[in-house]
């Protein structure tokens, strides 16, 4: 018999060391039971006790322009995937043609006021142009020459439908330098407390993450021109100029009364997660992570086999867990095949959905 996930995550706290976090993740399954084929986790939140995930368009072509409902203690889907309709008003307006056809969702977070309500981002729109009159009107972004757009997804309390309704372009505040890289853009949503909306920018011209915000309220998407986001200044754990982007986002209270609480910034490179204080009293933690693939039951390998190539791009916070889904690199995922049974997951870029606890130790300054 394979030892239980407590035994052998006891057993990684020692083989990895005091400085890492190990967490054994769980395949995300369908209805039969049967793991995911390529949906390119990019956007993943958590309401009404589910995990609300959304591809990327780069999933297969069965995956794109779905929401999936995962339970989080299982990881499995609560119900067939289902797909989002775009409304007339979106198809006739300036960005029709990207919804038309398959935009490149990369979050995913929902409206603290009104929870039927989700909100997204595009990010890589390169393969589209806006037509004379539109590029007069929205051209001026500041950064890539096709607008990343926040994207209002209606829904009802039971989530049987989900429809594009809403759209407004982003202009970033000229100097920050976003610069002009499509795919590039931005990959992190999260709404606090207060209303405030914040955007995780991958990475700027001078190749480094950034953290956007503008304020979010009722009367939000009952406009159509730009949201001009200011840049936060925030202090982020960068190390070097080398690539340490930020590919998800998501807000996490504080325990302290008084304290407008913390943002969880996955940095997929780097296999860590950054938990910033929005007050900015404190330099960000930087929790080390290192993850777990379950193999199959009946298989002659360990229970768990660690990952090489994890790419985390959606982060959750709920109550005292913060929930992780990987978005599979086509070109790399392959490199984690050790156990043989496992191969055939890894083929068919399957994520993986990793729970561990909110840990005091990230609200406490470090020395």
């Amino acid at each position: 018999m394979k030892p239980s996930l407590y035994l052998a995550s006891l057993y990684f706290a020692v083989a990895v060391g005091a400085t890492e976090q190990p967490v054994a993740g769980k395949w995300i399954t369908d209805l039969q039971g049967q793991t995911l084929t390529d949906p390119q986790s990019s956007g993943f939140t958590l309401r009404h006790d589910e995990l609300i995930h959304l591809g990327d368009n780069s999933a297969a072509a069965p995956m794109r322009n779905k929401l999936l409902r995962i339970n989080p203690q299982t990881a499995r889907l609560n119900a067939p995937p289902l797909q989002i309709s775009v409304a007339a008003n979106v198809l006739n307006g300036c960005f029709g043609e990207l919804f038309s056809r398959y935009p490149d969702f990369e979050s995913l977070t929902w409206d603290r006021v009104d929870d039927t309500v989700f909100i997204s981002v595009t990010e890589d729109s390169s393969f589209v142009q806006l037509s004379p009159e539109c590029q007069a009107r929205y051209g001026e972004t500041h950064s890539t020459d096709y607008p990343t757009l926040l994207v209002k997804i209606d829904t009802d309390q039971a989530l049987s439908r989900a429809e594009i309704s809403a759209v407004r372009p982003v202009q970033f505040p000229a100097a920050a330098a976003v610069g002009n890289a499509p795919n590039d853009g931005i990959e992190g949503l999260a709404i606090d407390n207060a209303g405030n909306l914040y955007l995780a920018l991958e990475q700027n011209a001078a190749n480094a993450p950034m953290i956007f915000s503008a304020p979010y309220d009722k009367a939000f998407w009952q406009q159509d021109g730009y949201v001009k986001v200011q840049d936060t200044g925030f202090v982020l754990p960068v190390p070097d100029a080398k690539d340490h982007p930020i590919n998800g986002l998501d807000y996490l209270p504080a325990k302290k009364a008084g304290h407008p609480g913390y943002l969880v910034a996955a940095a997929r490179n780097d296999d860590q997660l950054w938990i910033i204080d929005l007050s900015q009293q404190q330099a960000p933690f930087v929790q080390q992570m290192a993850y777990y693939a379950p193999t199959p039951a009946d298989s002659t390998c360990p229970a768990y086999e660690q990952m090489v190539q994890t790419a985390i791009e959606g982060v959750a916070v709920h109550g005292d867990n913060v929930y992780l889904v990987n978005d599979a690199w086509k070109k790399r995922y392959p490199d984690n095949i050790s156990c043989p049974a496992n191969a055939a997951n890894f083929s068919k870029f399957a994520p993986l959905l990793f729970t561990l606890p909110v840990d005091p130790r990230w609200f406490i300054r470090q020395r």
